[in-house]
């Protein structure tokens, strides 16, 4: 596979353009926090813990898209088939443990269709 740069994503310049800003910004603060105003590392602190919460949400949001994608949905799909496969050739064999993992995704699979809601 050749090594071709993946296209940036849309607003990404804006992005990276926001990260630099805050992250001169705090850098400034700190400088003043220890150079002058002690006082202000709690301001600061607070100010990079909301950001940190805000960046962790949205990058959950981002992962949970990402799942959710056709692609990586017959990706996981592949994955459970092969390991079904696997399990069901220990459970021929005698293997209780591959039996109860077996059990175990067999009660977490939609019973009313595909789709879990009765078509």
């Amino acid at each position: 596979m050749p090594d071709t740069p993946t296209p940036a994503y849309p607003g990404r310049d804006r992005l990276n353009a926001a990260q630099a800003r805050f992250r001169r910004g705090c850098a400034r603060l700190n400088k003043e926090a220890v150079r002058h105003d002690p006082a202000l590392l709690e301001r600061l602190s607070a100010i990079v813990n909301e950001a940190a919460g805000h960046l962790e949400r949205l990058a959950d949001d981002a992962t949970a898209a990402e799942n959710a994608s056709a692609r990586h949905q017959r990706e996981l799909k592949a994955a459970e088939d092969k390991l079904r496969a696997t399990l069901r050739k220990g459970v021929r064999q005698g293997s209780e443990r591959a039996a109860a993992v077996l059990a175990d995704l067999d009660a977490r699979r939609p019973q009313n269709g595909p789709r879990g809601d009765g078509t």
